[in-house]
């Protein structure tokens, strides 16, 4: 015998998801199901595939208000849909989709809900199958929603917090790193400098026996002055410091011109584009010139690249890095597990930045880095 849709003075609305105008499912237990959804509290529900019809245990949702049984059936249809997060409703209508092709049995869902007085909610939605067809479909789900709201700030807010405290190490350590460069490039520059100096000098004032003593002392001078040169260029590779006396753009046309010199690789450097920021910007600009040096050297000692072309660009909101190679068989798993490379992605996203690759088949490594400034 069937039992008949519950009175208006009952404990359960009759709506929801419904798409026709059929009758409230009945159970095959005689309500015995209902009942014991009545009993679980405000939150239980039901929901029959068969007539697509949701019954929920109290008028008083909790979640979206007051449900009128009489409720239209047109309208019923996409009250807790609508009630949903627009960025959310795609879970539980592919939850539905495959109950309804039968490929489960059970769900838990977590979404966000909008409750009557704007206020966005997080509920947890359990439901499984209590009837199913002969070849083994579901008919009949009940299941529970529960207010997960404060869970889920607590998550965030620990979530927060990790990500601070990891962004504090991370500044710590490239801090860190920064101060052994310029360390490294002062000691470079005064003693490595200093000798090759006092020797420069030394040979100016050598005594000239003859053309051919001449010819040579003149030759060592040259490759002193060089190593002088380069030297200093390396300290100014180095040391942070740099960026406040040489504008970015001059320091990574000096690096690719001596990189060039190697005959290894033809890079071409494009920056028409760029505008020389503000002193406020140094530690954006020195990010993107360890991007640049980085991806150089990894490129240029673990590819077979023969040309590397970079792209710097820059407009009121952010600095824009593009580099790329020519190596088609350059594997990007392999590259983007470098180390350094990790780094200097970690470096972008502490800036709140962006590094990225892309790679199309048969064709090269294309990197990408954006910093906001």
């Amino acid at each position: 015998m069937k039992t008949k849709p519950p009175s208006p003075q009952s404990n359960g609305a009759q709506l929801l998801l419904r798409s026709d105008k059929r009758e409230q499912p009945q159970f095959s237990d005689h309500g015995h199901i209902r009942e014991i959804l009545n009993d679980l509290g405000d939150s239980a529900w039901s929901h029959d595939l068969r007539t697509n019809t949701t019954w929920f245990s109290s008028e008083n949702n909790p979640f979206i208000g007051h449900i009128p049984h009489a409720l239209a059936s047109d309208k019923s249809s996409s009250i807790w849909t609508q009630s949903m997060h627009p960025e959310d409703r795609h879970l539980l209508e592919e939850s539905k989709a495959a109950y309804n092709k039968g490929k489960q049995l059970r769900h838990s869902l977590e979404y966000r809900v909008i409750d009557p007085n704007g206020k966005i909610r997080w509920v947890l939605d359990r439901g499984v199958a209590v009837e199913k067809s002969k070849d083994g479909r579901p008919l009949l789900i009940v299941g529970i929603h529960v207010d997960i709201t404060e869970v889920r700030q607590l998550h965030n807010r620990l979530d927060m917090l990790l990500q601070q405290k990891n962004k504090e190490i991370l500044r710590a350590v490239i801090e860190r790193n920064e101060e052994d460069k310029k360390e490294i490039a002062i000691v470079l520059r005064e003693n490595v400098n200093q000798m090759l100096t006092a020797g420069r000098m030394m040979l100016e004032f050598l005594p000239v026996m003859d053309k051919a003593v001449g010819d040579f002392t003149e030759k060592i001078k040259e490759i002193m002055y060089s190593a002088v040169d380069e030297v200093n260029k390396i300290c100014n590779d180095i040391n942070p410091d740099a960026l406040k006396h040489i504008p970015l753009t001059d320091l990574v046309k000096d690096l690719v011109n001596r990189l060039n010199k190697t005959n290894k690789v033809v890079i071409g450097f494009d920056h028409h584009l760029y505008l020389s920021s503000t002193s406020k910007n140094k530690e954006q600009e020195l990010a993107i010139l360890r991007v640049i040096q980085g991806c150089l050297f990894t490129l240029m000692h673990e590819s077979a690249s023969s040309t590397i072309s970079i792209q710097l660009e820059s407009n009121n909101d952010r600095i824009l890095l593009e580099l790329s190679c020519n190596d088609k068989k350059l594997r990007l798993k392999k590259f983007t597990a470098n180390p350094r490379i990790h780094n200097l992605a970690n470096r972008c996203a502490l800036l709140d930045g962006e590094f990225h690759f892309e790679k199309a088949k048969n064709e090269g490594v294309l990197i990408k880095a954006s910093i906001p400034v």
